[in-house]
This record gives C-alpha cells, sequence and structure tokens, in this order.
C-alpha cells in the first residue's frame, strides 16, 4: 500500500505539472501565432486584393508592372490559406483522435484509475485549447486587453476541469 501511493502521486503531479506547462505554453505562442494570422489574413489579403483589381480594371495601361507585383501577392496568400486550412484539419484531425482515446480509456477506469483521471484532464485541456481560441481571437477583435483575457482562460479552465473531475470521481 505504501509503495501504491507513492506510486501514484508521483504520476499524480508529474502529469498535473506536464499538462500546466503545456497549458500556459500555449499561451505564449498564441500571441504571436494568431497576430501574426490577423495580420496577413484580415489587413494585407483584402487590402491587395482590392488594389489589384482597382489597377486591373481603371488603370491597366498605365500601370502593367503592377498586375505583376500583385500576382505574386496572390500565389503567396493563397498559399496561406491553404496552409490555414491544412492546419485546421490536422487540428480537428488531433481533436477526433483524442475522442478516441478517452473513450478507449474510458473503459480502462476500472483498472486503472488515474489513467481515467488523467486521460479526462488532457480532454479537457485541449478542448479548452480548440473553444477558448477563437474566443481569444474573438476578444482580441474587439481590442480587449491581453492580461484580462489570459487570466480569464486560466479561471474558466481550472474550475470547469477540477468540477468536471470531482463530478465523474464522485459518481
Amino acid at each position: 500500500f505504501f509503495f501504491f501511493f507513492i506510486f501514484f502521486f508521483f504520476f499524480f503531479y508529474f502529469f498535473l505539472f506536464f499538462f500546466f506547462f503545456l497549458f500556459f505554453l500555449f499561451f505564449f505562442f498564441s500571441f504571436f501565432f494568431f497576430f501574426f494570422f490577423f495580420f496577413f489574413f484580415f489587413f494585407f489579403y483584402f487590402f491587395f486584393f482590392f488594389f489589384f483589381f482597382f489597377f486591373f480594371f481603371f488603370f491597366f495601361f498605365f500601370f502593367f508592372f503592377f498586375f505583376f507585383f500583385f500576382f505574386f501577392f496572390f500565389i503567396f496568400f493563397f498559399f496561406f490559406i491553404f496552409f490555414f486550412f491544412l492546419l485546421l484539419f490536422l487540428f480537428l484531425l488531433l481533436f477526433f483522435l483524442l475522442f478516441f482515446f478517452f473513450y478507449f480509456f474510458f473503459f480502462l477506469r476500472f483498472f486503472f484509475f488515474y489513467f481515467f483521471f488523467f486521460t479526462f484532464f488532457f480532454f479537457t485541456f485541449f478542448f479548452y485549447v480548440f473553444f477558448l481560441t477563437f474566443f481569444y481571437v474573438f476578444l482580441r477583435f474587439l481590442r480587449f486587453n491581453v492580461f484580462y483575457v489570459y487570466t480569464f482562460y486560466v479561471y474558466v479552465y481550472v474550475t470547469f476541469t477540477l468540477r468536471r473531475t470531482l463530478r465523474y470521481v464522485n459518481g
């Protein structure tokens, strides 16, 4: 019983530290990631899209060299759009794979209690990564302060994870 007690709490604190480390690591890189995508997609894409057709239809003979200039920009931004949807597909694939492993460990909870506990912790972590990512984009679009967004993330994730975990542990 003593060795099982040490073994259980060792894995408990190890996974707890590991998932919270990934959790805050995502917050750190999400600022640069979404700043990059917002800046290119919603500003430059429509900006050059407007000026490309403006030169093409009204000043084609006077600004013929702009056609090649914006043509290369279109290739560049179409690649970004393709890359964006490719990342979206990979994230959705990862999300459904987590569903599979979640139901797989659901049957193992009778034999390994901590497997079910950490799987639920892992599942809620990725669920809130996907859900609060779009909420983060929405708040940044409304020019909210990033500090309040991050503190709201931590509050919602910690409280929801603890309540959900205790609900399933206690039955």
